[in-house]
């Protein structure tokens, strides 16, 4: 990693799954979309990175992730390259599912995955040892051009990622929170990524 490289890192904007009305896995299904409170998300972090743009931005080829990135991309005239190491959790069974339906099918396996996800061994589900792995190859990767990075991603990735910079363990990923719409920071100083900023909020963002 080279020193006083940043990433920034970006959860997508709210979408209609998320809300309490529905309460549903997207995973890696298509045509999860933001909606407008998304949208008015990723609009007041374009305004608030504009003043000191990254130098890149790299984003979950997902629906809900291009989007954001898109928003924050025209506010800040930077192009958006997609990288499939930044791609949600892999929930196989669990995708589509209301969360009421899940817990209730799999209490204990949904129980594990909310409070120590490195114990689900449930099948399809992707391990987050892998999903830590690939973000951490790619922060790595990243953070060794230098500059400023801006990934977006999804939650389990990036909460995988920060214990992984951290040097964390995976666990600890359920004691952190990351909020759509959010930016937290890391800067490497003497060769350690260093924790700058966490689930941060623009200005002006409904809550």
């Amino acid at each position: 990693m080279r020193e006083g490289a940043r990433l920034l890192l970006v959860r997508h904007g709210r979408h209609d799954w998320l809300g309490p009305a529905d309460n549903r896995i997207a995973g890696r299904l298509p045509g999860v979309s933001i909606n407008a409170q998304g949208r008015a998300e990723a609009e007041a972090l374009g305004r608030w990175l504009a003043a000191a743009p990254p130098d890149r931005i790299v984003s979950s080829p997902l629906e809900r992730t291009m989007q954001t990135a898109t928003i924050i991309g025209a506010a800040t005239a930077r192009s958006v390259v997609a990288d499939a190491r930044l791609v949600e959790t892999d929930l196989g069974p669990w995708e589509g599912l209301p969360v009421a339906e899940i817990a209730a099918r799999d209490p204990a396996g949904w129980r594990a995955w909310r409070t120590a996800p490195t114990r689900v061994a449930a099948p399809g589900i992707e391990p987050v040892a892998a999903i830590a792995e690939r973000m951490g190859a790619a922060a790595e990767e990243y953070l060794g051009r230098g500059g400023v990075t801006l990934f977006v991603s999804h939650q389990d990735p990036l909460l995988a990622l920060c214990c992984r910079l951290l040097g964390l363990p995976l666990d600890a990923m359920r004691r952190l929170e990351i909020s759509p719409g959010s930016l937290t920071e890391f800067e490497v100083v003497r060769g350690e990524a260093v924790l700058v900023t966490l689930n941060a909020r623009p200005p002006a963002v409904p809550a």
